[in-house]
């Protein structure tokens, strides 16, 4: 699969998803941003909006995270379109994905399983 074979929004979402982390950290001084990491970028297909999607080392931090996103998202749209080659930069939308949280209830759920049903094979791979 070459470089040719992903869709533009792909390609576009892969450097926003780098050049954000980056962003995040170095252009917000006056903001506490160290507890925030980027996990995925969503773009739409005509390039209108870009849905970043966050994760926070404590989900209690979840809410904090959003507001100083939302509340520097036009900052950080510049900071974008100065380092992106791009003409419009996406409108920024940001999400907490909660898939870390979900995948360790998940987890924690069948370990549970495990140790109250004896019939249940141990996890041997």
């Amino acid at each position: 699969m070459g470089f040719r074979d992903f869709k533009r929004s792909d390609r576009v979402a892969a450097q926003m998803r780098r050049t954000m982390a980056t962003a995040i950290h170095q252009n917000l001084p006056d903001e506490d941003t160290s507890f925030i990491t980027i996990s995925d970028v969503e773009v739409t297909r005509d390039l209108s909006v870009a849905t970043i999607f966050i994760n926070t080392l404590d989900p209690s931090q979840e809410k904090l995270a959003l507001q100083t996103l939302r509340l520097n998202a036009k900052a950080l749209r510049k900071v974008m379109s100065q380092e992106m080659n791009m003409r419009k930069v996406p409108e920024l939308r940001f999400k907490y994905d909660a898939s870390l949280e979900y995948g360790q209830k998940l987890e924690y759920l069948i370990q549970k399983a495990r140790a109250t049903d004896p019939n249940l094979p141990d996890d041997e791979e």
